[in-house]
């Protein structure tokens, strides 16, 4: 026997019209997909985040702080006594200076000579040109004498009457600086001619005497 609907059909349309499609099941599995993948990718990125900055076991750090406090707490204070001065090199005397040597030599201030005795002048210092004439004549005989050089400084003061100027009046007043005295008027002018004594004081003309000639 065929079953008759009797309701209206408007009613049956109705009914399926209003109807809700079933929920999607594709739609939710791919959420859940998703959330899963975020939720992945969040957990490596932490660990990434651990292992590149590196974790500290809590223990250790406070055994680590608790070390570092104790030997900061139970160092001792320092006892060592503040740094003296050492005497022992303030003490010492400075070295002993070296004795200086005595001038040389450079002959009487008026000294006595012998018929045949010669001499060769290299230089002469008036005493009334207002500079320290003795000073200068000793000073050169000096540095000549330094040199290897036989020469000597003296005063002449009328006393000499073979040291004479060119009007023939005793030299006076004057200090001269001589080479000599030597036994002829030749070896008096190789002494003042020699390199030797040139390369220390250059005097070309050389004047040769007999300081005790009458």
């Amino acid at each position: 026997m065929t079953h008759l609907d009797h309701r209206k059909p408007s009613d049956r349309r109705s009914r399926n019209h209003h109807r809700s499609p079933r929920p999607g099941r594709p739609n939710r599995s791919r959420s859940a997909i998703g959330a899963a993948v975020v939720a992945g990718a969040a957990m490596a990125a932490a660990f990434a985040f651990i292992l590149t900055n590196g974790a500290s076991d809590p223990a250790d750090d406070a055994g680590l702080r608790s070390g570092r406090d104790t030997a900061t707490s139970t160092a001792p204070p320092s006892t060592d006594p503040a740094p003296s001065v050492n005497t022992s090199k303030a003490d010492r005397k400075p070295p002993a200076a070296k004795p200086t040597p005595p001038p040389p030599n450079t002959g009487a201030e008026s000294p006595a000579f012998r018929t045949g005795q010669f001499i060769a002048v290299l230089d002469s210092y008036p005493t009334d040109a207002g500079m320290a004439a003795d000073q200068l004549a000793k000073n050169l005989a000096a540095k000549l004498i330094a040199a290897g050089v036989p020469a000597k400084a003296m005063l002449a003061s009328g006393q000499y009457p073979g040291l004479s100027t060119s009007d023939h009046n005793p030299m006076s007043d004057i200090w001269l600086v001589y080479l000599g005295p030597t036994k002829s008027v030749e070896t008096a002018l190789d002494l003042c001619a020699s390199p030797k004594t040139q390369n220390v004081h250059r005097n070309v003309a050389c004047p040769t005497y007999e300081p005790a000639a009458p």
